[in-house]
């Protein structure tokens, strides 16, 4: 046994000592049955605490420390009898308790349920029923056996209901906690306090429940212990509950009969009655409140959680839409890319051609189409095998998205053809851009293995016609420009107007490839 164990025990001995005289020490009855027993609920308490660890030692001091307590008022006999009645009732009471999962924290309805039935009713009732026996056959001179019983019943309960919450508060702690109060509740509180102490005085001085012609019972007390029960911590409320139990139970014995005037032993049943209703009423709520407030810590935990989830999923549905977004963006351009030179594809150039060709034809402002086709470009890829080719697309294409304006589109049509849509360009102008590109294709160098190419291209020019054509028309025009430009010996630019037979202009020059 550790020092520690050893001290635990003492302590459950001398307050089990304690708590026996100061109920035989209130006592109306001359065969001198308590009206409230508390010493059982100390050593249940220390039995709950400790999950009936140590239960033969504690109970052998306990049992001794009742017999001590008693002698004075009971014979020896009497003394072992009500020591082991008591005793067998607590252990009783914890085994039944620890098999059903209660709490020592009172948190639940359920709980005080579970202990109501344990202990103020099953244990109890049974304890009366030996205890009644043995008083009757000591001392039932003048009252009966069911009296006695009833008597032992009440104050043996009422002793567990009302100590052993106030004991299992000061070491379980847990879930049944009071709201934080704020300065309104705190004033509250100590009004609550003052208001309680000043009816406390009114019956404290009033005789036979009697003040200014007026009954005041201890049923006053019942709103402070609601008000306890709802806005205090089990160890308040159940504190609340015993100071004021003993504060009538001290009426009683001192015979001020706040019931009014009643014999002693009616005296005594209202109390018990009273003390009674005050327990059940008072950790019935506490309980009942701290399930709620226990829900509702779950649920603001739950809201909670749910929040961070939500949180979370709104950023990660922000990260996947911008993730969305961005391949979107990818997809549209490799949609609209060629793959090859990056220009513009087809597709892409003909939507971009239709936006420019309803806006010309809209605000009659003009539009020109420039087709450029690399000359000789077959050769290039029999000779030099297509990756040569592909080489000379992409410096073409570069070359080209350098000279052009920032108002034009430039794209690969297809094969080794270019396209270029130049809005609000007229015929003056749109010739001048093809001189430009002509001669920008005609200067660039493009070594290929022991050769630098110098390439030439041919280009076909055309307008949008005001009188109405649309764009397939203005297309083929451009097309038709461009075979034209081929047939004038390539390297040259060629123009078609919409009604012109045949090609408006041409500069003819033959390629050219110097060996390096």
């Amino acid at each position: 046994m550790s020092k520690k164990d050893l001290a635990t025990y003492l302590l459950v001995a001398l307050l089990y000592y304690l708590g026996a005289r100061f109920a035989l020490a209130f006592t109306v009855m001359p065969e001198g049955a308590a009206i409230l027993w508390p010493p059982n609920s100390v050593l249940l308490a220390a039995l709950l605490l400790r999950r009936g660890r140590g239960f033969a030692p504690m109970a052998l001091l306990a049992l001794a420390a009742a017999v001590a307590a008693a002698v004075p008022t009971f014979s020896l006999t009497e003394a072992l009898l009500f020591g082991l009645i008591n005793i067998t009732e607590v252990g009783f009471i914890d085994w039944v308790l620890r098999r059903s999962q209660f709490s020592a924290r009172f948190a639940t309805p359920a709980d005080l349920g579970k202990f109501m039935l344990a202990g103020p009713v099953l244990a109890s009732i049974a304890a009366a029923f030996l205890g009644a026996a043995v008083f009757s056959s000591f001392r039932g001179s003048e009252t009966g056996y069911f009296e006695f019983w009833r008597i032992w019943w009440f104050g043996d309960g009422l002793g567990l209901l009302l100590f052993t919450p106030l004991l299992l508060s000061r070491r379980a702690g847990g879930e049944h906690t009071a709201p934080a109060p704020g300065p309104a509740w705190r004033w509250a509180n100590a009004l609550a306090v003052a208001l309680a102490v000043v009816a406390m005085g009114v019956l404290a001085v009033s005789q036979d429940g009697l003040r200014g012609g007026a009954h005041l019972g201890p049923g006053m007390l019942l709103p402070f212990v609601i008000y306890a029960a709802a806005r205090w911590d089990l160890r308040r409320v159940a504190l609340t509950m015993v100071v004021m139990a003993l504060f009538v139970v001290v009426l009683v014995t001192v015979g001020r009969q706040p019931f009014g005037p009643l014999p002693p032993r009616v005296n005594v049943i209202e109390a018990q009655k009273f003390i009674a209703l005050m327990s059940v009423m008072g950790l019935g709520l506490a309980a009942l409140l701290a399930e709620v407030r226990a829900q509702q810590n779950v649920l603001a935990a739950a809201n909670q959680r749910l929040n961070l989830l939500n949180q979370d999923l709104e950023a990660r549905v922000v990260e996947r839409t911008a993730e969305l977004s961005a391949l979107n963006v990818t997809l549209t351009e490799l949609a609209q890319t060629d793959a090859l030179t990056g220009l513009l594809n087809r597709r892409a150039f003909l939507a971009k051609l239709q936006s420019e060709f309803e806006r010309s034809r809209r605000h009659h402002h003009p539009l020109a189409v420039l087709m450029l086709d690399m000359d000789h470009f077959k050769v290039i890829n029999d000779q030099y095998g297509h990756p040569a080719g592909d080489l000379v697309l992409q410096r073409t294409a570069a070359l080209l998205a350098g000279v052009i304006r920032m108002s034009d589109t430039l794209a690969r049509y297809g094969g080794e053809e270019f396209v270029l849509l130049a809005p609000e360009t007229d015929l003056a102008s749109a010739q001048f851009l093809a001189a430009r590109v002509l001669q920008a294709v005609r200067g660039q160098a493009i070594t290929l293995e022991q050769t630098t190419l110098r390439m030439t291209a041919s280009i076909g020019l055309t307008l949008l016609d005001a009188a109405g054509e649309d764009m397939d028309r203005l297309l083929q025009r451009a097309d038709a420009a461009l075979y034209a430009a081929k047939a004038a010996g390539r390297n040259c630019i060629v123009g078609l107007e919409a009604r012109a037979a045949g090609p408006a202009m041409a500069e003819p020059a033959p390629p050219t490839a110097a060996a390096t």
